[in-house]
């Protein structure tokens, strides 16, 4: 039957019947949805692949249970052509035997659906290709904690994405009760998908014997994966010995490993620190091994593995009981690193005696000459520690030569009004010394008073490089006090974007777009793209709150700025192509602000 002759059985036109099935799969009513021979003439129906692939590239189903006929539906799904899943989320989902059969032989057969044969892309160049599409990893594990949502961001990448080979680039499988025993599900499922670049198996109950059944088809059929996610396992050392053998022997290529929240003890960070060495030549940048039991000694293997590892520029280690001894090892490791630059050691029981290793650390990294790649930490996280307001002090001590650190997090610090004026103090020799430092968060710090935040104020107005300060407000009439600092943090955003000659500020619903538009499609190497990437996120922030575009405009404002055909003598001209109607507002921003 074809998709006239179905919807004509509904008493509808087709795409009136496709957007009624998504429509109840959404909600989970299997049970009215069309005949699944109907269903997969309507799901494999060209005309309809503008509407299934915007619903289906990420697909997400939430505490669904999964049985026979449920499965079979989800497979018309996943192998449409054009449905095209590139991202599957399964969180919360429980599986009959029946069902659970059905949707992993589904998933085992995806990647053998090549891309459309008239497209003459092989699938090696179509991933290779700079324009093929590609997951956003790297946003994936830096904002998250919040759930992936991948590739809604690639307007201009839509028909590139058809071009690639069928397939998932990422996968989760996020609180489904897997067991030791249940990974076998995953073995023909992971070896036949060689485009994957995300894998999380996150709050499951996978142990040591899981992850080893885990490992050979990783290694055979997930040669592209960069992002594997772990979290909230019971892998303990004895996994995370086995991970470890993984990334020498086959995971080279792995960047994102988030092990947080397993049992690990400082065994298994021994385990992993011997591997994270030059001559291994892995390519891991991110490690998160949160809510551990690393303890001192496990901190101390990482400081040793930090003084050799040329690749980590993120590791998280809060809640790891790590206490001042293992702090000052892992800060006496961190002097002779050149790579590292997001640290976070929240809720580790480090007291003002610890923070004196970070400061001896801020103050010697502070030498080097300043430049965009120069090396150090770019931020920061003590938070959650009992810092009080002599551990403050001794941080303020590490800041006031500090060249390199951009972000640094004291919530709940147990700092008091003496220790805001050393922080005051720092805010104000910003105006002489120029330290680099640009957002500053001291939330849950409940006993600072009207007068603190009062101060802050005045400190900030000198300070032309702080971008944004995030804090509680706990007294009567903070409003005026408050309003004074965003001012002040509006005219240094301003003034940061002349500092750097960004040609182009893009205002954009929930988020900004800061970009140098040549006569090509691609930028050129100057204005926002010399700067470090921190430097980048922080200047975006600060700006994020004047949004004034819908995400119609934004499309129309992008296909503007980047059409080579289209030449503006000034930005100005550009910024009123780009706004439209929305300039004139931009323009009494700016005014305001310089006023």
């Amino acid at each position: 039957m074809d998709t006239a002759a179905v919807a004509r059985s509904f008493g509808m036109d087709d795409e009136r019947v496709v957007r009624r099935a998504i429509r109840q799969i959404s909600i989970g009513d299997f049970a009215h949805l069309p005949p699944l021979r109907d269903l997969k003439t309507l799901f494999n129906n060209p005309h309809h692949q503008q509407i299934l692939q915007h619903t289906y590239h990420t697909f997400y189903l939430d505490h669904i249970a999964i049985d026979e006929v449920t499965a079979r539906v989800l497979s018309v799904i996943l192998l449409s052509r054009q449905c095209r899943c590139r991202s599957l989320q399964l969180h919360r989902c429980s599986f009959t035997d029946s069902g659970r059969k059905v949707f992993f032989s589904a998933l085992s057969i995806m990647a053998e659906y090549p891309a459309d044969s008239h497209s003459g892309v092989s699938p090696i160049s179509a991933m290779s290709s700079p324009v093929a599409f590609k997951m956003g990893l790297g946003a994936r594990h830096q904002m998250t904690q919040s759930r992936h949502t991948g590739s809604h961001a690639l307007v201009h990448c839509a028909q590139a994405d058809n071009m690639a080979p069928m397939g998932l680039y990422a996968l989760e499988l996020c609180q489904l009760g897997l067991s030791d025993k249940k990974c076998a599900w995953l073995s023909s499922v992971l070896e036949t998908q060689p485009y994957l670049q995300l894998l999380s198996l996150r709050d499951n109950h996978i142990g040591h014997t899981g992850i080893r059944r885990l490992i050979a088809p990783l290694a055979r059929g997930c040669r592209k994966l960069s992002v594997l996610d772990l979290a909230g396992n019971m892998l303990q050392s004895q996994g995370v010995r086995i991970l470890a053998q993984f990334l020498v022997t086959s995971g080279q290529g792995l960047e994102t490993l988030d092990v947080s929240s397993n049992g690990v003890t400082a065994i298994g960070a021994r385990d992993m620190a011997n591997v994270l060495v030059p001559e291994f030549n892995l390519s891991l940048k991110h490690l998160n091994l949160n809510m551990n039991q690393l303890e001192g000694s496990g901190c101390e293997a990482m400081g040793r593995m930090l003084v050799q590892n040329q690749t980590l520029e993120v590791l998280t280690l809060s809640q790891n009981n790590m206490f001042d001894n293992g702090c000052q090892a892992l800060f006496f490791g961190l002097e002779s690193n050149t790579t590292l630059k997001s640290l976070d050691i929240s809720g580790n029981f480090i007291s003002h005696v610890g923070a004196r290793s970070i400061q001896t650390y801020l103050q010697s990294s502070s030498t080097h000459t300043p430049t965009n790649n120069q090396p150090g930490l770019q931020s920061l996280n003590v938070s959650a520690n009992s810092l009080g307001d002599e551990g403050i002090d001794v941080l303020c001590g590490g800041l006031s030569t500090n060249r390199h650190l951009i972000d640094l997090i004291a919530n709940n610090v147990d700092v008091t009004d003496n220790g805001m004026q050393h922080v005051c103090k720092v805010l104000k020799a910003g105006a002489v010394n120029t330290p680099s430092l640009l957002t500053l968060s001291l939330r849950h710090n409940y006993r600072l008073t009207r007068n603190s935040y009062a101060q802050l104020a005045e400190a900030s107005k000198a300070n032309h490089n702080i971008l944004r300060i995030a804090a509680d407000l706990q007294f009567e009439g903070w409003d005026e006090v408050w309003t004074k600092v965003e001012m002040i943090l509006i005219r240094n955003t301003v003034y940061a974007m002349e500092r750097y000659r960004v040609p182009l500020l893009m205002v954009a619903r929930g988020r900004i777009l800061l970009r140098d538009i040549t006569h090509s499609t691609s930028a050129n190497s100057t204005g926002i793209y010399s700067l470090p990437i921190e430097l980048r996120r922080m200047i975006l922030i600060a700006l994020d709150k004047h949004s004034v575009l819908t995400r119609t405009q934004h499309i129309s404002a992008l296909n503007i700025a980047c059409n080579p055909a289209n030449h503006f003598s000034t930005k100005q001209e550009l910024l009123a192509a780009v706004l439209a109607n929305d300039y004139a507002f931009v323009q009494e921003m700016i005014k305001t602000v310089h006023s």
